[in-house]
């Protein structure tokens, strides 16, 4: 019984505990994350073709504050007129927070971007902005599909399309070139630790209706 909730625990404080060391890593041994950043780097961009170049560069702008904002109030009206405010409530308290304690973290960071990005954007990298936002956003309409969708196969797929948006948002920084790795990487943490203390504070331990 003990080792159960003492593994349940662990699973809980894993996201924290791997943000925290990246963050260190990043400040304290820099040379460390840049070998790793650039091999990861040039994997991802060594699928690079002037005709994709043009649909990831399309696609990454998902996570634009413009789109980012209209999906998200789209995303919300849709919930509240199904009935769902309390996961309408969910999804924009997610979005909130995420970008604002990102924010925060990159003004304290001060992460350069990468040299040589194939589209022009201004601020700091670390964490990936767009990527905490992929995950508060498609993070919580999974969690959200999981309550409200009982029938299995229409729920876990629905549950695959918005995982693959949500990495793709991550590669696509990657990609271009906008971000390293560990930014990312980072990024979708720092979502997930959002979404874990948001389900607790509007869910807790009795998660039955969204």
């Amino acid at each position: 019984m003990h080792s159960r909730k003492y593994t349940h625990l662990l699973i809980n404080i894993l996201p924290t505990l791997l943000f925290i060391l990246i963050v260190s890593l990043v400040i304290f041994k820099p040379s460390w994350v840049h070998a790793y950043d650039n091999s990861i780097s040039s994997l991802v961009q060594s699928v690079r073709t002037p005709g994709f170049n043009q649909v990831v560069s399309i696609y990454t702008q998902l996570g634009n504050s413009i789109p980012y904002i209209i999906i998200s109030l789209l995303v919300c009206s849709i919930l509240i007129l199904k009935h769902l405010k309390k996961a309408a409530l969910f999804l924009a308290c997610n979005i909130i927070l995420g970008n604002g304690l990102n924010h925060l973290i990159k003004q304290i960071i001060q992460r350069q971007r990468p040299e040589f990005r194939l589209i022009s954007i201004g601020g700091y990298s670390f964490p990936s902005g767009h990527s905490v936002a992929a995950m508060v956003l498609f993070g919580s309409l999974i969690f959200i599909t999981f309550q409200v969708v009982h029938h299995q196969l229409k729920r876990n797929l629905l549950a695959l399309i918005y995982l693959i948006l949500m990495l793709g948002i991550g590669l696509s920084r990657i990609y271009l070139n906008v971000h390293f790795p560990t930014d990312v990487t980072a990024g979708f943490l720092l979502g997930l630790i959002v979404l874990q203390f948001t389900t607790y504070l509007f869910y807790g331990r009795k998660i039955k209706n969204a």
